[in-house]
């Protein structure tokens, strides 16, 4: 049998991923580390081949030459992170395998996605600090500065930063000093942007282009503290003026018809008004993160597997037909809880009494979990299910920490 090597997938969809890919005739091979995952979750390991959690291509490539007889068992490989679709696509000219397109590789790139469409992101300028001195030229001069500075390649908001530029500071200095104290390797090595702060609502188009048609399944429309994701409403379509609405589809169409994006899926994040929208990250070639897959499946009265199927062997090439999904208007609002605590604590456990909800536990028993607002790392755990029950089952919720038991936050 044919196997699919996935690199890189969350804790949600990774309950549904072997199902998904079995039933369309292939075996999965999971590149991840099962340790990291809490009680009944670790099930869905048995009996499937795993390998360690690659990030690096370097590593991945050297891991493969060492283990020949497993290199001939793959057909694909794919991953649910757009940030590792430039390791996807080199190690699939590497070694022959049958991957997603490289333009979704290219697209992983946020200064790319800006040299496309600059009229739908806000201002911006991609700085290097291994390529010297750097001036932004946008900043308004004698006037305070707000921007957000994140890698150029990157997810889950890791070492981005609001930076709030005094008028009589020296904003490459600034930004450069902030580069040097981020928490990720090496990051004077790395692009990094620079975007001018906007301020609005947190929204993402989801969907798909397939054989040259644009699929538009619905916004999802999210709740932030500080630089944490906290719940996420679907679909948002009614909450969102129109005229917005519009001008969010027109830049997702912009940009699938000048990067030539076909055949994948979209989790296009925009900073909404009441008056426009700007495209903040792309995330091309994936489904939205989190509890997305759960949602859509809900709102859409689908299986979870059989959603994660189409986003998973729609870029592969191996879907056997389409799937049809009915039109938004008729689907039922789903809401999901990503919810944090309020102090830095170590997870021992949770206690759940039974529930229509569907709980996921992220965080790694046993580890150093940070407050909520730093970035999406400090995500405890996920409850999702329809709106009017969710709203009403996160209160049942308990987390066990070194600091006794704690409820979720996510305000």
């Amino acid at each position: 049998m044919d196997h699919i090597l996935i690199v890189g997938i969350n804790k949600v969809s990774i309950k549904y991923v072997c199902e998904a890919i079995r039933s369309a005739g292939f075996e999965p091979i999971l590149s991840v580390d099962p340790s990291g995952f809490h009680g009944a979750a670790k099930k869905v390991f048995e009996g499937v081949t795993c390998i360690p959690a690659f990030s690096d291509k370097v590593a991945l490539s050297a891991y493969l030459k060492s283990n020949p007889a497993l290199v001939g068992m793959i057909h694909s490989i794919t991953t649910f992170f757009d940030e590792l679709f430039p390791v996807v696509s080199a190690i699939a000219e590497e070694f022959g395998f049958n991957a997603p397109p490289e333009v979704f590789a290219r697209l992983s790139s946020k200064e790319f996605v800006g040299s496309l469409i600059p009229e739908h992101v806000p201002a911006e300028t991609c700085v290097s600090l291994a390529e010297g001195d750097f001036v932004i030229p946008w900043l308004k001069p004698g006037q305070p500065n707000d921007v957000v500075l994140k890698p150029s390649v990157g997810s889950g908001a890791v070492a981005t930063t609001l930076l709030s530029i005094a008028p009589d500071a020296d904003p490459a200095a600034v930004i450069r000093s902030t580069i040097l104290e981020s928490a990720i390797d090496d990051p004077q090595d790395i692009a990094w942007i620079v975007q001018a702060h906007c301020v609005g609502d947190l929204v993402s188009l989801e969907g798909f282009a397939q054989d040259g048609r644009v699929v538009f399944l619905g916004l999802s429309r999210r709740d932030r503290v500080g630089f944490t994701e906290v719940a996420n409403q679907f679909p948002a379509d009614a909450r969102i003026a129109l005229p917005v609405r519009s001008k969010i589809e027109t830049a997702v169409r912009d940009l699938i018809t000048r990067s030539a994006f076909d055949n994948g899926f979209f989790h296009c994040e925009f900073i909404a008004n009441d008056a426009t929208a700007y495209l903040i990250d792309a995330n091309m070639g994936r489904l939205g993160g989190a509890s997305i897959v759960e949602q859509i499946a809900l709102a859409y009265d689908l299986a979870p597997a059989t959603v994660l199927q189409h986003v998973a062997l729609l870029p592969l090439g191996l879907l056997d037909a389409p799937l049809q999904y009915k039109p938004v208007e008729s689907c039922r609002q789903t809401l999901s809880y990503w919810y944090c605590l309020d102090h830095e604590a170590i997870v021992r456990d949770w206690e759940l009494p039974p529930m229509a909800s569907i709980h996921t536990p992220i965080a790694n028993v046993g580890s150093v979990i940070q407050p909520i607002g730093t970035s999406d790392y400090a995500w405890i755990g996920m409850l999702t299910g329809y709106a009017d029950v969710v709203a009403r089952e996160i209160g049942l919720v308990r987390v066990l920490t070194d600091r006794g038991p704690r409820s979720p936050v996510f305000k």
